[in-house]
């Protein structure tokens, strides 16, 4: 992670770090300044100027585009870090948030057409619980070699009801966080009564947390989170609608007030469920369809697409879906799935610096570098690559053939030469 004061600094500090840039290599006169002041803004809480797509994220392709190109031409190559491991095009953060386990019957009674009929009579009988499904959708992401977070709400459950399946997941890679309890959001007392009573209900100290119906204020959320010491947070998105509230879809390391970058992470929400079905009524078919194409335009600026999905609700008409969409990515071959904490794990793994010395032609890395960190490499025709403590291989992407060189070890370099 790089440091910096100011909003230009951190502007092009955040580009750097997203895009895998040579440490150093982006200077204020390569980057437009409406993207800086876009990016300052909407970190404070303004909409971007496109929030139905991942725009942000696309001007920073675009950006990365002129950078390649430039580079070429000078020097004959361009060298970046992919975002994900193997440099795979997408990620994908399972999440799921734990607002209620249980109903009164009456209320069963009243909304029982939402019911397989089997799974209502069982309910009925006392043989099952229809709102309880953490061990469920562990089952299921299992069978597709997936793990997911769980996010509990402490305040509407108790949580001795959830502490066996949570010790039992949370030891086989599953995350149990923090979804944060009415005035976590802006207090900072609120927030460590809320992690003291999860930590204390499950015996699993909280690294990440999504807010409970995604309370955020962009001048207190992200340092009353910082100071409790999380990982990361996930609460950034819409609920009334599908898009993206920042623009982006990539983690990042959100700004202090003198804009020095917090070590916390953001992993901006992507889609919830409860938006296709509780404000926009849509049926199952176009919810489904809606969630893919969602996803694709996140593939399309290589980004992470961070799924919310309320456990509560998959054994119900339209949250039952999930079950599809633990098919389709399934089918996928390229793929980089995870839990919030394998996420910002792995994105701050990646952090490690990537330098180019010697007439820019010799590339190296810190001596820590992540299993699965991939180089994409770039070069015009005849140019000769020599890999130590590493393997390249070739593959086509966008129509356009690139290098993908892995390193092995801390004794990794990379040479290029005409």
């Amino acid at each position: 992670m790089l440091t910096g004061t100011g909003k230009a600094s951190y502007a092009l500090n955040f580009l750097e770090e997203s895009l895998g840039l040579v440490s150093g290599s982006l200077g204020s006169e390569g980057v437009a300044r409406d993207l800086v002041d876009e990016l300052g803004s909407v970190m404070r809480g303004s909409a971007p100027k496109d929030s139905t797509t991942p725009s942000l994220e696309a001007r920073a392709a675009s950006l990365l585009s002129e950078l390649e190109k430039s580079a070429i031409e000078d020097d004959g190559f361009f060298v970046r870090k992919a975002r994900w491991p193997g440099a795979a095009p997408l990620a994908v953060c399972l999440t799921h948030d734990v607002d209620n386990i249980e109903r009164p019957m009456e209320h069963i009674l009243r909304i029982r057409d939402r019911f397989d009929k089997a799974d209502f009579q069982k309910a009925l009988k006392g043989r099952l619980s229809l709102y309880d499904n953490i061990e469920l959708i562990g089952k299921k992401e299992a069978a597709q070699g997936y793990r997911s977070s769980f996010y509990l709400l402490s305040a509407n459950y108790p949580l001795e009801k959830v502490r066996p399946a949570a010790r039992k997941l949370n030891a086989r890679g599953w995350e149990f966080g923090l979804h944060g309890d009415f005035g976590t959001h802006d207090s900072e007392p609120e927030m460590k009564k809320a992690v003291t009573k999860l930590r204390e209900g499950i015996g699993i100290r909280p690294r990440g947390l999504r807010e409970h119906y995604l309370r955020f204020d962009f001048a207190e959320s992200w340092r009353v989170m910082e100071g409790a010491g999380f990982d990361y947070d996930s609460t950034v998105g819409n609920n009334d609608r599908l898009g993206f509230k920042l623009g982006l879809a990539a983690p990042f390391h959100p700004p202090d007030e003198s804009w020095r970058p917090m070590r916390l992470l953001e992993l901006p929400l992507s889609l919830m469920d409860t938006t296709l079905w509780g404000y926009l009524k849509k049926g199952e078919e176009e919810g489904f369809a809606d969630v893919m194409r969602s996803m694709a335009m996140v593939e399309e600026v290589e980004g992470l697409f961070t799924l919310l999905w309320h456990q509560e609700a998959v054994r119900m008409k339209g949250g039952r879906i999930y079950w599809r969409i633990l098919e389709e990515l399934g089918r996928r071959k390229e793929l980089f799935v995870g839990t919030g904490l394998e996420v910002a794990r792995w994105w701050r793994a990646r952090e490690v610096p990537l330098k180019v010395a010697n007439d820019r032609r010799l590339i190296t890395l810190g001596a820590r570098v992540p299993e699965g960190l991939t180089l994409v490499l770039k070069t015009r025709p005849g140019t000769k690559v020599k890999v130590t403590s590493g393997s390249v291989r070739s593959r086509v992407r966008g129509g356009k053939s690139e290098r993908l060189v892995t390193p092995s070890g801390p004794a990794f370099k990379l040479e290029v030469s005409r």
